[in-house]
């Protein structure tokens, strides 16, 4: 009987024992449930940080729309050489530049679309707001080029503050608390307001360059010497297809001359300005340098034209 109860007593405290160790199917669910929260916890910081991949295409998207935006350095207008008095050059120029602007505004909202983590860009902000500022010299240079240009060039300034305006637009959407660029914004949204369309300005640009032309007249002459005059009339001729050489005035009473540090002579120029006329019976005005190098024993070299300017239409009153 003595050994029945102890008996008992070892069943009583072996199960009560046993129930309170979790057994072993216990454990491993338990550690299942532990790795799976670990798991998702680990997502979800994942989710968080840019991939590898996801950080090198945010880099180098950076580097195009924020560090040096290909806005300004694709979309600058471009135009020269022969095409520099050309409208339809510039009217081409310019229908590229609006579409490389098109082009950036696309690619920061594409950027922006994509939920780049802020520590990508956010340090970009500063950089962003100098570039704002360059809007405010270039509105200065445009409005001096429309009260006074005469140039087709002086639209360069325009479509500038068109690109500025681009860039401004799409800047604001990425750093949307910045006052600055706010202001920026405003300052280029104005100024295309107050010039209007480039095709207008481009016409102030033709109105300035005739009232420029009815008031340009040949330079007197300074001095006289027919060999250079001669000179000039052949070489110009020849950059100048088209026209005929009048007159040559060489503007300077004496000759120019460039000195080293020792104040021995290297050259001495003179400046030339002449007329011409083309087969239409129009008459113009154009411009050019002459350089003598220095020889030694107080000798001059040949004569050389350099720099000739395209000749501007004027009044044939104006050449006489």
């Amino acid at each position: 009987m003595k050994k029945i109860l102890v008996l008992i007593s070892f069943l009583f405290v072996y199960q009560i024992g046993y129930s309170q160790i979790p057994s072993g199917r216990k454990v491993l669910e338990k550690e299942k449930v532990n790795r799976q929260t670990e798991s998702r916890q680990t997502s979800t910081q994942e989710t968080t940080r840019p991939t590898r991949d996801e950080s090198s295409n945010s880099w180098n998207d950076v580097e195009i729309l924020f560090t040096k935006p290909f806005i300004f350095t694709k979309g600058e207008m471009q135009v020269g050489g022969n095409n520099a008095d050309k409208k339809e050059a510039y009217v081409e120029a310019i229908q590229k530049s609006n579409a490389v602007i098109e082009e950036y505004k696309a690619a920061v909202e594409k950027f922006m679309q994509g939920n780049p983590h802020p520590s990508i860009y956010s340090n970009k902000q500063k950089s962003s707001e100098a570039k704002a500022t360059g809007v405010v010299s270039t509105i200065k240079l445009a409005d001096t080029e429309f009260k006074t240009g005469n140039s087709l060039g002086g639209v360069y300034y325009l479509q500038k503050i068109y690109l500025f305006k681009g860039y401004l637009e799409a800047q604001t959407k990425v750093f949307t608390e910045s006052q600055l660029l706010q202001n920026h914004l405003q300052m280029a949204n104005d100024a295309v307001a107050k010039y209007g369309s480039t095709d207008k300005y481009l016409g102030k640009m033709e109105e300035n360059k005739k009232e420029y032309a009815k008031n340009l007249k040949l330079i007197p002459a300074g001095q006289k010497n027919a060999k250079i005059e001669a000179l000039v009339k052949k070489e110009y001729e020849a950059f100048a297809k088209g026209f005929t050489v009048t007159k040559v005035n060489i503007t300077n009473t004496t000759w120019r001359v460039e000195k080293n540090e020792l104040s021995i002579p290297l050259n001495r120029k003179v400046s030339v300005s002449i007329a011409v006329k083309n087969s239409k019976g129009e008459c113009g005005i154009a411009g050019a340098n002459i350089i003598e190098e220095y020889t030694g024993g107080g000798n001059y070299g040949s004569a050389v034209m350099y720099l000739p300017t395209d000749a501007i239409i004027v009044p044939c009153e104006n050449i006489n």
